[in-house]
Formats: structure tokens, sequence, C-alpha cells
């Protein structure tokens, strides 16, 4: 009497084998135990050509989401500044306009030397015999602006222009540095 020992891969191969030859009887399919083994047909130029297309768009939507989550959006500092077209010095309307914008413009670098440095007030009252003369307030604000960035500058009205800057809290951080350096 002669044994047989077999290695687990010959027992899944020929369970495999089985099980593929037992599905064609039972289906009564044309197909043989060869064709079953055969490699699968070759993948056209296009098909190829489209797969790794969609493999290098998937890579790139990943790359993009994880630098998306690794750059959260910096707090920013905006301002909008205001101007009137028609009281601006210039011979032509485009002059005028341009001067409105350029107005509107310093106007919300002023708001954000507010927001940033702070605003300084002087306040003077005069009376005599009691009786209130005058009463006078005075603001001033005095700081560096650097790296405002335009947001819009958009027409309001006929006769009006409104600029929007901003500007992130790390550039505000530099601004500080360099202020207290003098």
């Amino acid at each position: 009497m002669s044994c047989k020992f077999y290695t687990s891969s010959t027992l899944s191969l020929r369970k495999a084998m089985l099980a593929g030859t037992a599905g064609l009887v039972l289906s009564g399919c044309e197909m043989t135990v060869a064709d079953m083994f055969a490699p699968a047909p070759a993948k056209s130029h296009q098909q190829l050509t489209s797969e790794a297309q969609a493999q290098q768009l998937t890579h790139t939507k990943q790359v993009l989401d994880v630098s998306t989550v690794k750059t959260a959006p910096t707090p920013t500092i905006g301002a909008i500044g205001y101007s009137v077209i028609s009281s601006q010095p210039g011979k032509t309307l485009n002059q005028r306009r341009l001067m409105a914008i350029r107005a509107a413009r310093m106007d919300a670098m002023r708001t954000l030397a507010e927001q940033i440095h702070g605003l300084t007030i002087e306040g003077e009252t005069q009376l005599s015999e009691a009786v209130l003369q005058s009463d006078t307030l005075r603001a001033s604000v005095s700081g560096a602006i650097r790296g405002a960035r335009t947001v819009k500058i958009e027409p309001r009205g006929t006769d009006t222009y409104a600029v929007q800057l901003e500007m992130d809290r790390m550039t505000i951080n530099q601004i500080f540095k360099a202020y207290r350096r003098r």
C-alpha cells in the first residue's frame, strides 16, 4: 500500500480545479479547464491609459485632501474704506474715479491701523464762568501697515467706491515685532 503526501498548496490547487470543473459541468458551458486557467486577454492601449489617468487623479485628490487638512485658513482682520467720486480732484471722470479708489484704499488702511495699533483720542473742554464754551475731541492713529491684501474694489451707487482690505495674523505679528524694535 502506498501513501501520498500532499502539501496545502497542492490541495488548494486540486480543490480549485475540481470546483471549476464541477461548475462547468453544472452550467453546461463549453469552456474547458484549459480556458479557465488561461491568462487574461491583454488590455488595449486606451484601457491602460484611462486606468493610469484614473490612478493619477486619485493620487492627486489624496494629496490635495492631505494638504487641505494640514493648512487651515489663517484668521484675518478686514477693513472697508469708502470715498466719494464727485469730491475728488481731476479733469475727467476717470481721473476722479481713480482718485476715489485711492482715497477709499487709504480709508481702509486707516481703519486697519486703528484695529492693529489702536486709536489715540485727545479731548479739550473750555469753560467760562461754569458755562461750556467749547468741547473738542481729536482722534489720531499712528502705525505701520504692510502686507494688506486688496480683497474687493467695487462701486457703491453712482458716486461712491468701496475698497475692502484684509491682513492675516502672521503679517500683523511681523509688524508688531518690527514696530517694537524701534
